[in-house]
């Protein structure tokens, strides 16, 4: 079932299109329709996310008003809905259908999610409370590791958790050979999440969008990471719910600046799953599946230190195709034994190595003063 959520966006997307096209009826009838949905938004929340919600219905009643005073074919200003009257442009990079990812689904990561949790779920819960000790919910989290190990999930789940519009963009989507392109499509993301009342950018691979600045460096670098900081701390000043996750598998190769206070406050540290994290891991990606009687997800568990959770994940899946091969091939029914596993383990060399997580230890004491 669509959430309000969703069928709020299908409404602004549709009157940004018809802006667009100059129909200013059909703009009308769809910005009424997205005040509607933000009103009953405001009615199910509360705190400083109902009070968002309203003021955003509001926004959204005036514009309506002022398009059914246009007419059909007249321009519009710049092409596009006035500054301030909708959301701006920047909504290729929004996630279209709602994450269906939950903390449930995430194994390990306790040190993540207990800063997601103080930074942003906790002053949901209790605004008045945050409130009285100066705390606004939302803030920058950077997520360091190495691939693999759940950074994305983790963005993922947190728009999921907060029902909020989800951004995401990588290094790459964002940067352009065009000279101020980069900059500016940087700006588009970042005031396109500005605009909702609660929203989660996730900024992939930050190291190529933000990469070290010397003097040796391309001014297009310098004017990017420049223009970013300008943008991250507009969001301080902002009364919606606006979380920055950024990660990277290159926390070193990223600029001084970004880890700076006021930036990225939160730097955590995703490293391989734990014992306990890669069990829980194993039995999310077997589940449905019958296992034989000789296998123990807890030894597979133990058998595979340092593996990742994709790692994991791939393994599974192997063992589970092992597995329907010889259903098909025996015209018995699919069971996963522990030769499946062993055989996948075998094909499927894990991708963390300690040749691999000795530059994460470096950094972490370089910066940090600790491992």
């Amino acid at each position: 079932m669509q959430s309000m959520n969703d069928k709020k966006r299908d409404f602004e997307t549709a009157c940004a299109a018809a802006v667009k096209a100059r129909n200013f009826t059909e703009a009308a009838k769809a910005a009424s329709g997205a005040a509607d949905c933000a009103e009953i938004l405001a009615s199910r929340t509360a705190g400083l996310v109902s009070a968002a919600y309203a003021k955003e219905a509001a926004s959204w009643r005036d514009l309506a008003k002022k398009l059914e005073g246009r007419k059909n074919g007249s321009p519009a200003r710049n092409g596009s809905v006035a500054s301030g009257e909708a959301p701006a442009d920047g909504g290729e990079w929004l996630v279209s259908e709602k994450p269906d990812v939950t903390f449930d689904d995430i194994a390990g990561m306790e040190e993540a999610k207990r800063v997601i949790d103080e930074m942003v779920i906790l002053p949901m819960k209790a605004p008045e409370k945050a409130r009285s000790l100066g705390l606004a919910p939302g803030g920058g989290v950077l997520l360091f590791g190495p691939p693999g190990t759940g950074k994305t999930m983790l963005g993922k789940a947190i728009a999921g958790a907060l029902d909020a519009p989800f951004f995401y963009a990588s290094g790459a989507d964002l940067r352009s050979k065009w000279y101020g392109e980069s900059e500016q499509r940087l700006s588009q993301l970042m005031n396109a999440a500005k605009s909702m009342p609660v929203a989660v950018v996730f900024l992939d691979e930050i190291e190529s969008l933000l990469p070290k600045r010397t003097e040796n460096s391309h001014a297009a670098d310098n004017r990017v990471v420049t223009q970013f900081l300008s943008d991250l701390g507009g969001f301080k000043d902002s009364k919606n719910l606006l979380l920055v996750l950024g990660a990277t598998n290159k926390p070193w190769e990223i600029d001084e600046a970004v880890f700076r206070t006021g930036r990225f406050d939160e730097k955590v540290y995703i490293g391989p799953p734990d014992k306990a994290a890669r069990e829980k891991i194993l039995e999310l990606n077997i589940r449905g599946a019958r296992l034989a009687d000789d296998v123990s997800l807890g030894d597979l568990a133990s058998a595979m230190e340092n593996a990742s959770g994709s790692d994991m994940a791939a393994v599974v899946s192997a063992a589970k195709r092992a597995a329907l091969a010889r259903s098909i091939r025996d015209d018995s029914d699919p069971v996963v034994t522990l030769a499946d596993f062993e055989d996948a383990r075998k094909r499927i060399p894990l991708s963390i190595t300690e040749e691999i997580l000795k530059p994460y230890r470096d950094f972490i004491e370089e910066r940090f003063g600790s491992v």
